[in-house]
């Protein structure tokens, strides 16, 4: 009865290997390599150009590598490490920030590569299973983007996926080199990132499973102990650079055999399980919707049905199982794990999703094609099959999300470089959040720019109202990145680029424009003396740096607010930016008569803009006040 069912008969089985497999041959050598070299060219050309964001872990791994500083704990000392030898050594290419994205893109296309072998070996040999999981995981958008900035999880995925491809290739007697290989790259997962401690369940049941020679004690446990524990000498890193005078960018880490394990163990993350004001809270159907968005419907499915059949055939279950507890470890993780990016540590779980897409359709041409068995066109028949469901794979039309490219998102990078162009005098004290000073020190360090400014990452508004306070008193330059409250009657202000100066109160030197005016605005109220005008010499879109020379000519009651217009020959508005004076530092009501206040603005510009109109208004009312056209270079 058995033999008639269709998935468990092996001649027939072995009949359509020979009719859609391909031949073991060079080919076999080679297919993982050119799988992995083509992921790799896609993240490559799709990675951001730069500093991607400001306020996350990425800016500080672009910092931290290219210097061989101290991470955040648990201190990375492998991504560390590597990235530094990558982007100071063996890719000295490009900004620091660019090298540091493409090292998450060559880790990205090594675990694309090596989960395509992994995805083949499951089912049953089949280049076109593996092809099918390592084009739904690779093309997720949650995984793809982090292959394109510089971040640690494309590392820990391709540990993640090296661990479950050694652990299934060890065969009914393994070596003695083969179980020592294993242990090693076990222990030096964790030398990267701590949830690589998710796999050792499933791999120690695993073992126990399949090997049953290795249940019993013997002298060779203990260098396979030895093998999983010598890694972990890699995080001496941090004492050793912090004895050198690195530092980590929190200034948390305390050189001391207590300091040493707080900050390995992560010991101030644990509150992450239990109470976090930064987690969002999500219901079963946000949970779906983001693996929907991975894979779409139909991966989603061959996804699922494949993971169970795997538990269906004997022979196969044992390696299945590792994938199933592999990701239900995770699961329950990334379920309980409070944290605002909680789908990063969804990743190793879409993997074992996307292994399950290739066993999936591996079952679903098998089952098929045997329905046409025998007959002329049969041949044909799993092409029939194949194609199109690849291409739904591809395309993940039903429901993933879109393709991520970030190959001109140049924001963030241009913003930091405003932040460091200017001409610090000596002992300048620059105060902001603290992601803002990290793309200061990133740009003091990799460019050797703004020497003299001193970076001062303070979150904490009245912590920075205080350091405000204290520096301005001892005669220092202060400026700052956004509003402090309650400092805006009490000194003056004046803009520097995308910073404001803080100057004791009457004593702002705005300098002259470059384009004087007498323009009388706000019923004679407030005059706009003059304008520099002029194109930053930025990559990606092209921007105007604008300043305005304002003159209050008495105690303004109102805030004012501008709108900046670009207009077009016909005199059509092509773009409209509203903007507050001194980025709100300041607003005009607090500005002294008479004091001249230069107010600069960065504004995203159009090769067909002819003219900016210059609209003034009053904040809460929304009527306007004045206007002026000015000529654009």
């Amino acid at each position: 009865m058995c033999g008639k069912v269709g998935w468990l008969s092996s001649h027939r089985l072995e009949r359509i290997r020979e009719e859609i497999g391909v031949k073991r041959s060079g080919w076999k050598a080679v297919d993982g390599w050119l799988v992995g070299v083509a992921a790799c060219i896609l993240y490559g050309l799709t990675a951001a150009p730069g500093i991607a964001a400001l306020f996350d872990d990425s800016l500080e791994f672009q910092l931290i590598s290219p210097t061989f500083a101290i991470a955040h704990p648990t201190g990375y000392p492998l991504y560390t490490l590597l990235g530094g030898l990558w982007s100071r050594v063996i890719f000295p290419f490009g900004n620091w920030a660019w090298r540091m994205n493409l090292f998450s893109a060559l880790a990205g296309g090594a675990a694309i590569g090596l989960l395509y072998l992994l995805a083949k070996r499951l089912s049953g040999g089949k280049w076109w299973g593996g092809l099918a999981a390592a084009l739904a995981f690779g093309l997720s958008p949650v995984w793809w983007c982090q292959t394109t900035v510089a971040e640690v999880y494309a590392l820990h995925n391709l540990f993640v996926v090296a661990i479950l491809y050694a652990a299934v290739s060890l065969g009914q007697q393994p070596s003695n080199r083969q179980v020592t290989l294993l242990c090693g790259l076990a222990g030096l997962s964790l030398t990267h990132h701590r949830t690589a401690v998710l796999l050792l369940p499933g791999l120690v049941l695993y073992l126990l499973w399949t090997q049953p020679a290795l249940r019993r004690p013997e002298r060779r446990w203990l260098g396979w102990l030895g093998a999983f524990l010598l890694p972990l000498v890699l995080y001496l890193y941090i004492p050793l650079r912090a004895s050198m005078g690195a530092v980590d960018l929190q200034g948390d880490y305390v050189n001391t055999w207590t300091g040493f394990w707080r900050h390995v163990l992560a010991t101030g993350y644990a509150g992450f399980f239990s109470d976090n004001p930064l987690a969002v809270s999500r219901t079963a159907s946000d949970w779906l919707a983001l693996v929907v968005a991975q894979f779409g419907w139909t991966s989603l499915v061959l996804g699922v049905g494949g993971l169970v059949m795997g538990l269906i055939h004997h022979k196969e279950r044992a390696a299945w199982g590792l994938v199933w507890l592999t990701l239900a470890v995770n699961l329950l993780f990334a379920l309980n794990y409070r944290v605002a990016d909680v789908e990063v540590f969804w990743l190793p779980v879409f993997l074992c999703l996307a292994l399950g897409v290739g066993n999936g359709l591996r079952w679903l041409v098998w089952n098929l094609s045997l329905k046409w068995e025998g007959s002329y066109w049969g041949w044909m028949y799993p092409w029939i099959i194949l194609i199109p469901f690849l291409a739904l794979i591809t395309t993940g039309e039903i429901g993933r999300g879109a393709l991520v490219n970030r190959s001109q998102d140049w924001d963030a990078h241009n913003y930091a470089r405003s932040l460091a162009r200017m001409d610090f005098p000596p002992h300048s004290q620059v105060v902001g959040l603290r992601g803002q000073m990290t793309a200061l020190q990133f740009m003091q360090a990799s460019a050797g720019v703004a020497a003299a400014a001193q970076a001062v990452p303070m979150d904490n508004p009245d912590a920075r109202r205080a350091f405000v306070e204290k520096s301005v008193a001892a005669g220092l330059p202060v400026y700052l990145t956004q509003e402090v409250a309650g400092i805006e009657d009490a000194y003056s202000f004046s803009g520097e680029g995308v910073l404001v100066r803080v100057w004791p109160r009457g004593e702002a030197q705005p300098g002259a424009p470059t384009h004087p005016l007498d323009t009388l605005l706000a019923d004679g109220q407030l005059r706009l003396t003059g304008y520099d005008l002029g194109v930053l010499d930025q990559p990606g879109e092209p921007a105007l740096e604008l300043a305005f020379y304002w003159q209050p000519t008495v105690q303004l009651s109102q805030r004012l607010k501008l709108s900046l217009r670009l207009l077009d020959s016909n005199g059509e508005t092509i773009r409209t930016e509203d903007r507050y004076p001194l980025r709100q530092v300041a607003s005009t009501a607090a500005w002294l008569p008479g004091e001249v206040v230069r107010d600069v603005h960065d504004l995203p510009f159009s090769p067909a803009a002819f003219d900016l109109l210059v609209i003034v208004y009053d904040e809460t009312t929304v009527a306007e006040v004045g206007r002026v056209t000015l000529p654009l270079p």
